[in-house]
C-alpha cells in the first residue's frame, strides 16, 4: 500500500482484481448495470465520462490504446464484488446479521436547519451538516451536486458557506458525482466530504477499504451523506417534464408517495405519476437493494419525517461527532421520529429488496 495509510484496516478480496476496463465494459457497462456513479472516472485518468448537450452523461469509455489491467476501475466498482458483511464491519463496527433494510446505525433522529439562509429539499439537512463540518474544520470542502438552469446535473467543490448552499435541493438525474471527489483533490482539499446516492457510497467505501497497491488519495475522503434513494432517472425525464413544465420556470422537483412533484415558480405543484415515468429508471438501479445509503456516515431522506424535516440515521463515529457537532453549535434542530415513520421507511426498503431480488 505504499506511503498511503488509511484510517481503517483494509478489506481484504480474495485475490487483487488485477482486471481491466475491458473486463468492467463485459460485466457491468454492457450488461446494462452501470450505476453511472462516476466511480471509475474519478480514480483512473484512462477512462471517461462525456457530457454533451443532448445528454447529461454517456456511459464510461477507455479512451487509451492500450488497456494496462491495472484492476483499479474493475475493484472499486460497485457493481463487482460488494463485500457488504465485511464492509460494514469495518466501517460501521458490526455487520448487519438481521439484514434490516434500515442498516446499522447509531442513532436515528428527524433534523432540519435552524440557518434562516438555507432552503434545501427538506429542511436543508445536508446543507447545515456540510456548513458545520466546514466551519469545524472536519473537512476543508464539501463535493455538492448542483443544476444548470435547464435542471442538469454538475458537481462542484464547495469550499465556503455561500457556495455550499448552491447545491440545496435534490436532483433526479444520473449523475457521475464522485467525478468530484477527484475535482476536489485536484483543487488541494485534504480533507473531503461528498454526499450521493447509495451507488456512490459503495464506490468510495471500495475506494477507501479494499486492499490495493495504489496510491489514489483515499485518505482524504473524511465525510461520506448518503442519500435514500428507491431509484434514479435517465436525462430523457427532463425532456418529458418539460412537456409538463418548461425547465426553466422549475422551482422544485419532489416525489411524493406515487407521485414526481413539480413545483414551479410561482408555486403551483404539477404532479407526475411515477406509472408514467417508469421507462426513464436507470437501468443500474434495477439492481441495487440499499434504499437508506446503508455505508454512510450519515444517512438523509424525507420519508419517515414531517414535512420540511428530514430523517437522518447516524452511523459511524465520524457521522455522530458532525451530527452532535452540529446540534450543539445552532445549526440543525431534531425531534423525535414516531415508530409510523420507521415502519414506512423499513417498508419502502423491503420494496427496494424485493424488487432487486425480482430482477436478479
Amino acid at each position: 500500500m505504499g506511503t498511503e495509510t488509511a484510517n481503517r484496516e483494509s478489506v481484504r478480496l480474495p485475490t487483487f482484481l488485477e482486471l481491466g476496463f475491458s473486463a468492467l465494459k463485459r460485466e457491468v457497462v454492457d450488461k446494462g448495470i452501470c450505476s453511472l456513479c462516476g466511480t471509475c472516472v474519478a480514480f483512473c485518468d484512462k477512462i471517461v465520462i462525456e457530457a454533451g448537450e443532448s445528454k447529461t452523461a454517456e456511459l464510461p469509455e477507455f479512451v487509451e490504446g492500450y488497456d494496462t489491467v491495472c484492476g483499479l476501475c474493475y475493484t472499486f466498482c460497485p457493481r463487482t464484488l460488494l463485500p457488504l458483511a465485511e464492509l460494514e464491519r469495518r466501517i460501521l463496527g458490526k455487520e448487519n446479521a438481521d439484514e434490516d433494510v434500515l442498516g446499522v446505525y447509531r442513532s436515528c433522529y428527524a433534523l432540519r436547519s435552524k440557518r434562516a439562509d438555507i432552503s434545501g429539499q427538506d429542511g436543508g439537512a445536508v446543507t447545515s451538516l456540510f456548513a458545520y463540518a466546514l466551519e469545524a474544520g472536519l473537512i476543508d470542502g464539501a463535493v455538492i451536486t448542483v443544476s444548470d438552469d435547464h435542471w442538469k446535473p454538475m458537481t462542484k467543490v464547495a469550499t465556503s458557506y455561500e457556495t455550499l448552499k448552491e447545491g440545496a435541493g435534490t436532483k433526479y438525474t444520473l449523475y457521475p458525482s464522485v467525478v468530484g471527489v477527484k475535482d476536489a483533490m485536484e483543487n488541494g482539499c485534504n480533507a473531503i466530504g461528498f454526499v450521493g446516492l447509495p451507488c456512490q457510497i459503495q464506490g468510495l467505501r471500495k475506494v477507501q477499504t479494499v486492499e490495493q497497491p495504489y496510491e489514489v488519495g483515499r485518505e482524504k475522503i473524511k465525510l461520506l451523506i448518503g442519500l435514500f434513494c428507491m431509484e434514479n432517472f435517465k436525462e430523457e425525464l427532463l425532456a418529458f417534464v418539460n412537456k409538463k413544465v418548461p425547465l426553466e420556470q422549475m422551482q422544485k422537483v419532489d416525489i411524493k408517495g406515487k407521485e414526481l412533484q413539480v413545483y414551479d415558480k410561482d408555486g403551483k405543484v404539477h404532479a407526475i405519476p411515477l406509472d408514467d415515468i417508469k421507462e426513464y429508471i436507470g437501468d443500474g438501479c434495477s439492481v441495487c437493494g440499499d434504499y437508506t445509503a446503508e455505508l454512510a456516515d450519515i444517512s438523509v431522506g424525507s420519508v419517515g419525517s414531517d414535512g420540511g424535516w428530514s430523517t437522518v440515521f447516524v452511523r459511524t463515529e465520524q457521522g455522530e461527532a458532525v451530527v452532535k457537532g452540529a446540534i450543539e453549535n445552532g445549526y440543525v434542530e431534531v425531534a423525535e421520529i414516531a415508530d409510523k415513520g420507521l415502519g414506512l421507511i423499513r417498508r419502502l426498503g423491503t420494496r427496494k429488496r424485493k424488487n432487486t431480488q425480482t430482477n436478479e
